[in-house]
């Protein structure tokens, strides 16, 4: 089996255990796509590798996941700093390497504070796993993080509000946020999700790879993560790529396919794209998988919003040649 095909399985094995707790090989062949014989091989893997525990036996297995530690904190009021120092007490294994140290205490700290300060639920639900990879989950039983983020900023849905979160800098409460937790945590880590009312963000660095989909999560939010402690990303090179010499945070990166489809065509398809991007100084586009786009989509882009926010650059990468003739078109030297 290739590794992509590998890390889909994973994928889809995160997922329904991220949504129901437990998960069966049937599941995960539908969901997956693949064999149930393949689905086995995956789910034996993980627990040999003590990430997974089998709890009956024939086609009534099930497996669920193995925590080093879970632990369940009312909000609000909640400190996630004094949070993590508890984490880190229980789970020593935490703090070695540097490098993943680093990612994941930024990560908890950012993700934590977020249910305190935005869910408006009564508790929240911690849980990490360290084996192989270190792996986090945030549960809170508030509002749902899409639903919340599109009644507070006006947007049309929650999908709406997933993909403005592939921004940065959006926030339901700009005096005391500054929209950068969720933006530089699902950069930071090896893979991201965040799952609320039926929408799942992933977010795959070591694939390169955004998505918007459905999730089986429909009450509060779930976000978990995962760091692999012998490649975790150098925290100082992730911000530097996106902040400028103060560290204000002026460069954002927008992978076009998260919008949805592969074919973008009208005006406003790109207005949902620039809408508050001149809050940064330059933006690149990401048309990796995209394999259409129209002339009033590239024209609204490049000519008529570029036009009135010339204080933010707009660069266009990873395009296919048809995609770059259009783009070329409008933005000559494309």
């Amino acid at each position: 089996m290739s590794k992509r095909k590998d890390s889909s399985v994973l994928t889809a094995i995160d997922a329904l255990l991220t949504g129901s707790g437990s998960v069966s090989a049937g599941q995960v062949a539908r969901e997956a796509g693949v064999t149930r014989q393949a689905a086995h091989y995956h789910l034996r893997r993980l627990v040999d590798q003590g990430r997974l525990r089998r709890t009956g036996a024939g086609r009534g297995a099930r497996y669920v996941r193995v925590f080093d530690l879970e632990q369940t904190y009312p909000i609000p009021g909640l400190a996630e700093d004094v949070a993590w120092r508890d984490l880190v007490a229980w789970v020593p294994d935490l703090t070695s390497p540097e490098a993943a140290f680093r990612v994941n205490r930024f990560a908890f700290t950012e993700m934590v504070n977020n249910a305190n300060d935005h869910s408006g639920g009564s508790h929240v639900q911690i849980g990490v796993a360290t084996m192989p990879r270190s792996w986090f989950r945030v549960v809170d039983d508030g509002i749902g993080v899409y639903r919340h983020f599109a009644s507070r900023l006006g947007l049309p849905d929650e999908a709406a509000a997933a993909f403005e979160l592939t921004k940065g800098k959006r926030t339901t409460a700009p005096e005391e946020h500054s929209g950068q937790g969720i933006f530089f945590t699902s950069r930071l880590v090896n893979r991201f999700g965040l799952e609320a009312n039926g929408i799942r963000l992933l977010v795959d660095n070591d694939r390169g790879d955004f998505a918007i989909g459905e999730s089986i999560v429909n009450v509060g939010t779930t976000v978990w993560w995962e760091v692999d402690p012998r490649s975790a990303r150098d925290s100082a090179k992730v911000f530097a790529e996106f902040t400028d010499e103060d560290y204000a945070f002026t460069r954002t990166k927008i992978p076009l396919r998260a919008l949805g489809g592969a074919s973008f065509i009208s005006r406003d398809e790109a207005k949902r794209v620039t809408d508050e991007l001149e809050r940064f100084e330059e933006v690149v586009l990401d048309f990796e998988g995209v394999t259409e786009v129209g002339m009033a989509f590239v024209d609204e882009l490049f000519r008529v919003w570029a036009s009135r926010h010339p204080g933010t650059r707009l660069i266009p990468v990873s395009m296919s040649p048809l995609v770059g003739r259009m783009v070329g078109s409008v933005l000559p030297g494309a």
